[in-house]
């Protein structure tokens, strides 16, 4: 926004992205490796991260550098935790539980894209 690129479909592409995640987890390629995830997780980060700052753009410096502190020390916190308990292998689960997560993330993106695609 700052250097005036609109990335078009921004929410579609998000909810879009969120559908796949669900699909591929249910499958069961979690494991598939950075070859399948890489592309899809860059591409989506683009995107997540322009809607993120779609929000704040044109906010005054101090509301945007909370925002900016805020979003970036629970992001932060969420993914140091979620390396811990991978790293230390804190739970196990059974080979079902990936694709259950999976599949209720694909209903929640089916549902944001539900959104996107119908009017009202």
């Amino acid at each position: 926004h700052l250097q005036a690129v609109d990335l078009p479909l921004a929410e579609l592409v998000i909810a879009a992205s969120v559908v796949l995640a669900g699909v591929l987890l249910a499958r069961g390629t979690a494991q598939a490796g950075r070859g399948v995830w890489l592309p899809i997780v860059a591409i989506a980060g683009i995107f997540h991260g322009y809607a993120y700052g779609e929000s704040i753009v044109g906010a005054e410096p101090t509301a945007l550098w909370a925002y900016l502190a805020g979003l970036a020390l629970v992001q932060s916190a969420i993914g140091a935790g979620v390396a811990l308990l991978a790293a230390r292998n804190a739970w196990t689960m059974p080979a079902l539980a990936p694709r259950l997560a999976g599949a209720a993330v694909f209903g929640i993106g089916i549902s944001a894209l539900a959104g996107q695609l119908i009017p009202g």
